[in-house]
């Protein structure tokens, strides 16, 4: 008798363990598909007094680390992007994958996004290794300007409503390799500079190139990191970024250095055939407000 009561505790054990077990595999499968599926809206509220009054209000919408998902996928970016209402988009970098380049899937995606608003472009790196083979972005460039979006290949564009002007910088390459300063002598610097690069870790140098260049303040978009692509919940400690490795200082948010500030887009695609957990794809909206 007192054998038959401890194999029934036993088998409650087992069930108790596999029960336990088949729970956690569920959730494991669920939060996969969660983080490589859903597309989260991040938004965010830029104010300085320098912003001129016909900029108050004004929405950009960055979306960064496509990777040429294409298909149901683009669409339902498309449509989360058109919701925001943007004035801008800026696509900042790696709307292209080098592993899997699919450019037809790119000016799929820009045809849809130019109905929404106008746009400007950097390269990421991996516009940048496609580069380097044969044809090169030749097809990927004419796609973007067929559609109105402004490639900035370390260049400034200069954004007007109603006679009041900012200034958005775009940069390919990485820190040191370009210089606003010369441009910058015939901007007027009362506005805060807008900034798009690919690479989170290269914000302090921006920050500081920015102040140097007679700018208090510059706001910066970038991504990148995929938002550390294993991320511990409820914090913004992710496991590894491509250029930053183990336990990144960037991942994800807002970031502040000598009056600049950093908004750091988790991207909206994988790249080959990684996978996040924990790390929802995200774009990022921005309202400028002039705080005056």
């Amino acid at each position: 008798m007192e054998k038959d009561e401890q194999g029934v505790k036993k088998a409650t054990k087992r069930k108790k363990v596999l029960i336990t077990l088949l729970v956690l595999v569920v959730i494991a499968v669920l939060q996969l598909v969660w983080s490589n599926g859903y597309i989260d809206v991040e938004k965010y509220e830029y104010r300085d007094a320098g912003v001129p009054k016909s900029f108050d209000g004004t929405k950009i919408v960055a979306v960064t680390d496509y990777h040429n998902h294409g298909g149901a996928y683009e669409d339902r970016l498309v449509k989360k992007i058109a919701e925001q209402s943007p004035d801008y988009i800026f696509y900042v970098g790696d709307i292209i994958d080098s592993y899997l380049t699919d450019v037809d899937k790119a000016e799929s995606f820009f045809s849809k996004c130019a109905d929404i608003a106008p746009g400007y472009l950097v390269y990421g790196n991996h516009e940048l290794r496609v580069a380097k083979e044969d044809g090169g972005l030749e097809q990927y460039d004419r796609a973007a300007e067929k559609y109105g979006i402004d490639i900035l290949k370390n260049e400034i564009a200069d954004l007007e409503k109603n006679g009041e002007h900012m200034y958005l910088v775009g940069t390919t390459d990485t820190v040191g390799l370009f210089d606003i300063s010369e441009a910058a002598e015939k901007l007027d610097k009362s506005a805060p500079l807008l900034w798009i690069h690919h690479y989170p870790e290269d914000f302090n140098v921006l920050a500081e190139s920015a102040k140097r260049d007679g700018f208090e303040h510059a706001l910066i978009f970038s991504g990148h990191a995929h938002g550390g692509l294993v991320m511990i919940p409820f914090t913004r400690i992710g496991i590894y970024a491509p250029g930053q490795g183990f336990l990144p200082e960037y991942t994800s948010g807002e970031y502040f250095h000598e009056g600049s500030e950093l908004i750091l887009s988790r991207g909206c695609g994988n790249s080959s055939i990684t996978l996040r957990s924990f790390d929802p794809f995200e774009i990022v909206v921005c309202e400028l407000k002039s705080d005056k």
